[in-house]
């Protein structure tokens, strides 16, 4: 994929679980996770926030916050680094699970992750916490599989995303058509019945001025 055409971006960056004592610690890790559920602001103020997505595991089942939150307090007491991800696209609304599916692409580099995506940007966005024992080697081979596998399932799934955008345009114009085509129906069904109502009308009138005519002559005839 090349840069110029590229409408999908993912990164990746990690921190150290430890105090600058040396002391293990998830503090970090748990602020990640209150920013990406929450935004910014002290804790006092996050929990006064409405959530900005909804926490999706690495199977793509729905995670509370506080469960997240467990889950990294557990994994970062227990590992040495912390991963955050970033998976961002242009030009196409992608679902939150469309975005753990192209995680998910990636394989085993990553087997447990949790994420949760935004649309309160410029760009559809997603946020993902993973963990692990040392650095990424950004050029190795490994993470440049996994790397280039999410980008390709992320332009897999803008494509899916636009044809299915596309064909719900497609069937808002086919409704609008049908709809205005029935509003000539029933115009022209109107103007048919006020045509005949017209009609029965102008009968009725004929045969109410030819009885009068009829009268009149008969007054006539009695009056000789």
């Amino acid at each position: 994929m090349s840069k110029s055409k590229a409408t999908n971006i993912v990164r990746l960056d990690w921190l150290s679980n430890r105090t600058p004592t040396g002391r293990r610690s998830a503090t970090k890790a748990r602020k990640l996770a209150q920013y990406f559920a929450l935004g910014r602001g002290r804790e006092k103020e996050q929990q006064q926030q409405h959530p900005r997505g909804q926490w999706l595991d690495q199977a793509g089942r729905p995670c509370s916050h506080e469960e997240v939150l467990q889950w990294v307090r557990r994994q970062g007491m227990s590992h040495e680094m912390t991963y955050q991800f970033i998976l961002s696209v242009k030009e196409t609304q992608l679902s939150d699970g469309a975005f753990n599916r192209a995680m998910a692409a990636g394989g085993p580099l990553f087997s447990e992750w949790r994420l949760i995506s935004h649309d309160d940007s410029r760009y559809p966005h997603a946020h993902a916490l993973a963990f692990g024992n040392q650095p990424v080697q950004i050029k190795s081979e490994a993470f440049q599989s996994w790397w280039r596998a999410v980008r390709q399932a992320l332009e897999r799934e803008q494509a899916s995303a636009r044809e299915m955008q596309q064909e719900a345009a497609l069937e808002q114009e086919r409704a609008a058509v049908l709809q205005q085509e029935a509003g000539l129906v029933q115009d022209g069904a109107e103007r048919e019945q006020a045509t005949q109502l017209e009609e029965q009308l102008e009968t009725t009138r004929g045969k109410e001025a030819l009885e009068r005519e009829q009268d009149h002559d008969q007054g006539w005839g009695m009056e000789l």
